[in-house]
């Protein structure tokens, strides 16, 4: 008998044991295989974005896993996070290291782990293959404008829909005043750092709206010939109303690119230049030391950013004015209105700050109380990794 007891109530314990977990199971249901709903477990919660392109993406989850198309979005990574601008970052572009050598090495020097990153090439170029980004593995793609309508043109898009990799769309370069806060927001988004984002924005905006309010007084728009990496492209290439040029007209200026040139970008002639005789030239440079005309001599360009000196910037500078037949004849060198502005302003966040040099150099009068030298150190001391040292605008007198 004592036996039989034992063993009814062994019964009677397993089915307890049943119902209990059949109930817990019930109020807890699985997630099916391939969904992208969120599981308890993890506490996964769905992110839904839109980029600048209009396009909504969803993300089953806070991404961890993050390849920038362009190394230069680094730019957005440090002022969200300027001790780790490399947190969550897989692999990028080999346009900072090879474009932007400057802020690179300094970078370097405080993140070293920044030449560990894998380096994917050239979306732009079509130098990368989607399998590459598919082998990553990555949560999520972000990618320019630029590098997102030639991915669109070499088919990239479809195979990465096919893998299905996400990816986002954003702008500094095109519409640097339409799309620059939304493009931050988005990053702060993806990175789950908004409120550093937000912050950042708020910088921006400050300055911006300063500038507009500023233009809306002005009767006079001094024309401006903006010369797109000077010496370094034949003369004279330039912007229509969009990028560094969009800056000048924001600012109360003529690009004089607006009424000649057709695209986003293009060249205007030596003599057409003389024929308008701008009367503000703003000539945007670098550090390209290494790079190399066709016929294989060291290229000739107007040196600025991270290490470069105040000599160079304006040594460098005048030479590019000596060295183009006719320019003698212009008025802006002459009157001390020819200015010289770092390259990656084309391509950066940090463009509030080089709008309002610009505004300054065009309605020189308005801006008596803006210290841009100033402003430049708090964007860096705010949000950059490295120290602001370096020239990035000067004038040849």
């Amino acid at each position: 008998m004592n036996n039989r007891r034992r063993f009814l109530a062994s019964l009677v314990v397993g089915a307890l044991t049943t119902v209990s977990l059949a109930a817990c199971s019930s109020s807890q249901p699985a997630a099916e295989e391939g969904s992208n709903t969120p599981s308890a477990d993890t506490g996964a919660q769905e992110l839904v974005i839109t980029d600048i392109e209009g396009r909504e993406v969803k993300l089953p989850k806070q991404p961890e896993r993050i390849v920038l198309g362009e190394g230069r979005g680094l730019f957005v990574t440090s002022l969200l996070d300027k001790e780790n601008p490399l947190d969550k970052v897989v692999a990028m572009g080999s346009d900072l290291k090879s474009n932007v050598p400057d802020f690179y090495s300094r970078l370097e020097e405080k993140v070293p782990a920044v030449k560990d990153v894998q380096d994917i090439g050239s979306i732009k170029k079509g130098d990368v293959l989607a399998e590459t980004i598919t082998s990553l593995n990555p949560d999520v793609l972000i990618m320019s404008l630029d590098q997102y309508k030639a991915a669109e043109a070499s088919g990239m898009l479809q195979q990465l829909d096919g893998a299905n990799i996400p990816y986002l769309v954003t702008d500094f370069r095109v519409k640097p005043l339409e799309n620059t806060t939304k493009s931050v927001e988005l990053y702060g988004k993806v990175f789950g750092k908004e409120d550093q984002a937000k912050a950042f924005n708020e910088t921006w905006q400050t300055t911006v709206d300063r500038v507009k309010a500023t233009t809306e007084k002005v009767s006079e728009r001094p024309t401006v010939l903006v010369w797109r990496a000077a010496g370094l492209l034949d003369c004279c290439a330039t912007w229509n109303d969009a990028n560094i040029s969009e800056l000048v007209n924001f600012a109360g200026g003529k690009n004089i690119g607006d009424d000649v040139i057709e695209g986003e970008a293009g060249d205007l002639t030596a003599e057409k230049v003389i024929e308008v005789d701008p009367q503000v030239i703003i000539a945007t440079g670098g550090d390209w030391s290494t790079k190399k005309t066709k016929a294989g001599d060291p290229a000739q360009f107007a040196a600025a950013g991270y290490g470069i000196d105040e000599a160079t910037a304006k040594d460098t500078l005048n030479k590019l004015v000596e060295n183009q037949a006719g320019f003698d004849l212009l008025q802006a060198p002459k009157n001390g209105d020819l200015h010289n502005i770092w390259h990656q302003f084309y391509n950066s966040p940090l463009n509030y700050v080089a709008l309002a040099q610009i505004a300054k150099w065009i309605h020189p009068d308005q801006y008596e109380d803006v210290d841009i030298d100033q402003m430049w150190k708090e964007a860096h001391d705010k949000f950059m990794p490295i120290s602001s040292d370096g020239i990035f605008f000067v004038t040849n007198k």
